[in-house]
């Protein structure tokens, strides 16, 4: 009896020191979880994001309300399958950055329809009186479309959007002065 523990605790002690892994895979998918997004067993802001994106996308996460249940990683192992990635449930860096990359192509979608319906509204007022001001987020996706780099379309005019500004008014022969004026919009709006 006393020899076959021994061997038992020997077997052990082996596969720890030979680098085995013996934690259960559902325990390393919530540590990466819990390092991309922070804990799952608290209301999460970034829970609610992630459950807002797979609404988005016509997923059912359930309620939106930061908690992951059943439902959320029904969901997100249903989005996982969609995007071709390891089927778990959790939240991987593959599927975090997806889900990130949809919710910025909608922003940038919903983004064209709203400068569609401003500039159809100011054509129907009167297009000489009427001015459209972008906002810093179209700016961005126009500038990105037209192959300038703005950096994160954050909506701010930070350095790398005013420089990629620049940069699109010297390839267009207008005065480089970052400031996106009526003729830098005229041209700039195309990329929209």
């Amino acid at each position: 009896m006393r020899t076959k523990a021994y061997i038992v605790v020997s077997i052990l002690a082996l596969a720890s020191f030979c680098g085995c892994n013996i934690v259960p895979k559902s325990v390393q998918y919530q540590r990466e979880e819990e390092k991309l997004i922070g804990s799952t067993d608290i209301i999460n802001p970034k829970i609610e994001d992630v459950q807002v994106i797979l609404q988005d996308e016509g997923y059912e996460p359930g309620n939106t309300d930061g908690r992951v249940g059943k439902e959320t990683r029904d969901a997100i192992k249903a989005y996982q399958e969609s995007i071709g990635v390891k089927s778990t449930g959790y939240i991987d860096k593959i599927t975090l950055t997806q889900l990130e990359d949809a919710r910025r192509t909608k922003e940038i979608l919903q983004s064209k329809k709203d400068y569609v319906s401003k500039t159809k509204d100011v054509n129907q007022v009167d297009s000489s009186s009427a001015e459209f001001r972008p906002t810093t987020k179209e700016i961005q996706a126009a500038l990105k479309n037209a192959g300038f780099d703005p950096g994160s379309f954050d909506g701010k005019m930070g350095p790398r959007t005013r420089q990629a500004i620049k940069d699109f008014q010297k390839s267009k022969g207008l005065v480089p002065d970052g400031v996106v004026g009526p003729k830098t919009w005229n041209l700039l709006a195309k990329h929209l």
